[in-house]
């Protein structure tokens, strides 16, 4: 099969909108409000927890919350978007050397907790803070967490924690009670509309207003999960020369057979016990004729 070459796939639409300032994130007015308060007047807490389901901004929250730390016009209540360090971790941008994202899915263990602490305590590169992200806590082990505790409770100037977890109740109890704690919650449906209705408009889009609704009881208030199932409807329909796509100069469409039908019909279907009927019906001799197949002059060559 030929590749096509030059032609690169779209971000998906979670990725492709994910937020940049906390006055895009949308249903969690009561985190992103204190923060930005916080962040305006340099009252910034050195370790946060935010906890909450999947898929309702907490690591965006985070990689917000780092970016405007490191701002150069900071402390202010959103970052800039100008300077460098904003650029950089911008949507799409290279990422920057002194905000470090860890998966403690993957590096919970006690020796990623010492690895980390060895290297927290050199200052950043070329930002204010040295900020840890670290996704996913609650499966950083107890003996991590041990290893980690003295430093968030006592962490040098430049050194800032921010982690998430979806099951707060795991981190252990030590750490809870040196962070700030904000559980994230689920976004209404009214507000997930509204914001489907705005992005399938910004992608130049139609969609039914009897879909959304049906969109949005999909994604069960996550905003990840609702776009990533109206990625999928956008991408599913079929268009005019896709493998799907019923070919040029058929007269059917996909609720209505073809006008044109053989003019042979199958011969009937008997029902016994090696009959796909069977499973119907397994009174003997029941006979039932197979649906004429169906054709018209476009789909001879299909």
């Amino acid at each position: 099969m030929a590749s096509v070459v030059g032609v690169e796939s779209p971000l998906a639409l979670y990725r492709r909108y994910r937020p940049e300032t906390f006055a895009e994130v949308i249903g969690q007015d009561h985190v992103t409000e204190p923060l930005r308060a916080a962040l305006a007047s340099n009252r910034v807490n050195h370790a946060y927890l935010f906890s909450g389901p999947r898929g309702c901004g907490k690591t965006t929250s985070a990689r917000i919350l780092a970016r405007a730390l490191n701002c150069e016009l900071a402390p202010v209540a959103d970052p800039c978007g100008q300077c460098q360090s904003c650029r950089d971790l911008a949507r799409g941008g290279p990422g920057s050397i002194d905000v470090i994202e860890i998966d403690a899915a993957s590096h919970g263990g006690v020796d990623d907790a010492r690895d980390l602490r060895e290297k927290a305590f050199f200052a950043p590169v070329r930002s204010r803070y040295k900020v840890y992200v670290i996704d996913e806590a609650h499966m950083v082990t107890t003996q991590g967490f041990n290893a980690l505790l003295k430093l968030v409770e006592e962490p040098p100037p430049h050194l800032r924690f921010i982690f998430a977890t979806t099951e707060p109740d795991k981190v252990i109890p030590t750490i809870r009670s040196r962070t700030h704690h904000y559980p994230f919650r689920l976004i209404p449906p009214r507000l997930l509309s509204s914001y489907l209705g705005e992005l399938c408009a910004r992608e130049g889009v139609p969609i039914e207003p009897a879909a959304v609704p049906m969109v949005v009881r999909a994604g069960a208030g996550s905003a990840r999960d609702t776009l990533s199932v109206l990625d999928q409807l956008l991408g599913g329909p079929a268009r005019p020369g896709s493998p799907t796509s019923w070919p040029p100069g058929c007269s059917a469409t996909p609720r209505t057979r073809c006008s044109t039908r053989s003019s042979t019909p199958s011969p009937p279907v008997t029902a016994g016990p090696s009959s796909a009927w069977s499973t119907r019906s397994s009174r003997p001799g029941r006979t039932r004729a197979a649906s004429p197949r169906t054709s018209c002059a476009g789909c001879a060559t299909w």
